[in-house]
């Protein structure tokens, strides 16, 4: 996925909900609790096939593909339903961290030791044990982190 896709998508969610700016403008939050939200709400469902949880957060925005939730921390969780590269996507975006959480460092080193996960084109592509094949991937940005994890319609 490229930068211009990401930053459409963004564009797209804005224009749509003034909400996703106050996201964009607001002060740092803090760094690192993203990884363990996306985590929970996004990689572990996914994993399960399940759907992300969304349980006690703000609904920012629904289009018909693509729906933004804030937690009370000013975390951003963004549902695509209709991404360009899958089927379907979850991510989770906070301002304030300059490096990605060493808490996600780790969870790379024990997949692909175990197996679970290979890097391929960038990403971290699942492995035998699930299909439709899963992709995770984490990117920093200016003055934050975003961690994404998509539903391919790829087999393992």
């Amino acid at each position: 996925m490229t930068e211009k896709r990401r930053s459409r998508g963004v564009h797209l969610l804005c224009t749509a909900c003034a909400p996703l700016i106050c996201f964009l403008g607001a002060g740092s939050v803090q760094a690192g609790a993203a990884w363990e939200m996306f985590e929970a709400r996004c990689l572990d469902p996914f994993e399960h096939q399940a759907e992300p949880v969304v349980d006690g957060l703000e609904q920012l925005s629904s289009l018909p593909w693509q729906r933004g939730y804030l937690d009370g921390a000013g975390r951003l969780l963004v549902l695509d339903a209709a991404p360009e590269d899958g089927l379907r996507s979850c991510e989770v975006s906070e301002k304030g961290g300059a490096a990605l959480d060493p808490s996600f460092v780790n969870w790379v080193t024990d997949v692909t030791a175990r197996r679970l996960y290979a890097s391929v084109d960038g990403v971290l592509a699942s492995v035998e044990w699930i299909e439709p094949q899963v992709h995770v991937e984490a990117f920093v940005w200016n003055g934050g982190a975003t961690y994404r994890v998509l539903e391919t319609d790829l087999e393992s």
